[in-house]
């Protein structure tokens, strides 16, 4: 310490020659001599020699103030108070070291492994972040006999419909929190904007899961009603380039409620309590009325050969072992009878008028079921559903609009046969059947009495199994469509097929080509 007091006096002048120089060079002069002269160069070593003797007169009387506190503490003074600056750096410099150490591989792990993913090193949490991008090019051409007249355009114009659109684009969060057993799930898409109405993102999956333990979980939030087997299966795996129409017309779609499941190697159960088929994103106060007065939903499978995961698509990729499997389901609700704007539809207690296109608004009771057939091998895939729901005790007004004991059965029939590793052939048919008092010539509604008869044919092409695929397909409609959108609200603009305006029309037609991307 001494020795770099010691310094001092001869660090002191290199410290100050930059002030001291421009205060001598912006003094004013008389005569201003003219530069490289003998009188220019004399007159600037007298100003350097007048801020040296200046320099050395403060920097003698800093050394006597040192010396003074010296013979008073000695080194103590500034002893100390070098040892608190050294202790409050040094943890400062710890504190910034353990807070970057968090975020080290040591602690924290990132990367790709089938999806984007954070997780901490014990794996006791675990971000991963999926995404989908589906982009179709559609056409759809209806009969002249299906369009009504005086709807103000060329009937050349709305028979035929094309163009590009951005069918599924959908960011998808989950993985587990505190400990593998609790996981959660958020899940949100853009909603495609048919009708020009300028809607948003919106919410699909969104829930928290507990594992029980012995196979046993619990899950309460919003999901993909376990119902149906086509529409439990993700529509990143389907098939074709979007999910029957059959299934639109039955399917209940995404939940809000409480369930319990059960899963073993050959078996599995799920059982919930829900707000009714159709109903997500709703609130448990509405203007209205709840759509629904109970739900409950039930499916439970049995598989005879392979695994699980096989079943979670609807491929028999090439190299694949043989799978079995039979599922059952069923969907049971009260309609509340008032449904609130927006959630209009028949599991709500939208019902039909005989006459006209207007509809009532009342208690129905609606049970749905289903049971369905899965088959997977070295390169080829079968599947096939029955689908059926039963409309009861809606009392007079179901009686008067029809629709009372109105019963509906649908099929899918569906299976494709890789003709290369990559390249995949694809069918199916379809057919849909309602029995209703109901016989309005012109009114497009799910318990109109009618019948609907779809055959489908198309490829994939597989750059990548499902998370990179090209689809083309297309389909013909040897019946009417008589329904625009579901039982349970489903529409089906969605697939780019289009209800019949007057309840005629054989031979509706379209085209499907679609590309998916998966990361």
């Amino acid at each position: 310490m001494r020795g770099a007091l010691a310094l001092i006096p001869v660090l002191a002048p290199c410290a100050f020659p930059a002030p001291a120089l421009h205060a001598m060079q912006a003094a004013p002069a008389a005569v201003e001599p003219v530069p490289g002269t003998p009188q220019d160069l004399a007159e600037r070593l007298q100003r350097m020699q007048q801020d040296i003797d200046a320099l050395r007169q403060q920097n003698t009387e800093q050394a006597k103030e040192i010396t003074d506190l010296r013979a008073q503490n000695g080194d103590k003074w500034l002893s100390e108070q070098r040892v608190t600056q050294i202790r409050g750096v040094v943890a400062d410099v710890l504190a910034d070291s353990q807070s970057r150490a968090a975020l080290q591989a040591a602690d924290a792990t990132a990367g790709y492994d089938r999806n984007f993913f954070i997780a901490s090193a014990d794996g006791n949490f675990r971000l991963n972040i999926e995404g989908q991008l589906q982009i179709r090019y559609s056409y759809a051409n209806v009969p002249n006999a299906s369009l009504a007249a005086g709807s103000g355009r060329d009937r050349s114009q709305v028979q035929n419909e094309y163009g590009f659109e951005l069918r599924r684009v959908k960011m998808n969060f989950y993985g587990h929190v505190f400990d593998p057993s609790w996981t959660y799930r958020i899940q949100w898409a853009y909603e495609r904007d048919g009708e020009n109405s300028g809607r948003a993102l919106s919410f699909e999956d969104v829930f928290v899961q507990k594992a029980l333990g012995d196979g046993f979980f619990v899950r309460v939030g919003q999901w993909m009603n376990l119902f149906n087997y086509e529409r439990v299966v993700g529509s990143r795996m389907q098939q074709f380039a979007d999910r029957s129409l059959v299934d639109l017309y039955f399917d209940t779609s995404w939940v809000q409620g409480i369930l319990l499941g059960y899963e073993q190697e050959r078996f599995r159960v799920f059982g919930s309590y829900n707000d009714g088929g159709g109903n997500r994103n709703m609130g448990s106060v509405l203007g209205t009325g709840n759509p629904t007065a109970w739900a409950f939903t039930g499916r439970a499978e049995w598989k005879f050969a392979g695994a699980w995961g096989q079943l979670r698509d609807m491929q028999g990729w090439v190299g694949s072992p043989f799978a079995a499997a039979l599922g059952v389901g069923f969907n049971w609700q009260r309609a509340g009878g008032n449904p609130p704007v927006g959630r209009i539809t028949v599991g709500n207690g939208n019902l039909p008028d005989q006459v006209g296109s207007g509809t009532a608004n009342t208690q129905v009771t609606n049970l749905s079921y289903t049971a369905d057939a899965n088959l997977r091998g070295n390169g080829w895939s079968a599947w096939a559903a029955f689908l059926g729901n039963w409309t009861y005790d809606g009392g007079a007004v179901a009686r008067a609009q029809g629709v009372e004991g109105a019963v509906s059965y649908g099929t899918v029939v569906q299976g494709g046969v890789f003709v290369t590793d990559a390249v995949e052939l694809i069918a199916r048919y379809e057919g849909l059947w309602v029995v209703s008092d109901n016989e309005n010539p012109t009114q497009a509604n799910p318990l109109v009495s009618q019948s609907l008869n779809i055959v489908t044919l198309g490829a994939n092409w597989y750059f990548h199994q499902n998370a990179l695929k090209l689809t083309l397909d297309g389909g013909w409609a040897m019946n009417p469509v008589r329904f625009s959108q579901g039982l349970f609200g489903l529409g089906i603009v969605g697939s780019s097929w289009r209800a019949s305006s007057t309840g005629k029309g054989t031979g509706e037609a379209v085209i499907r080509c679609q590309l998916q991307l998966l990361f």
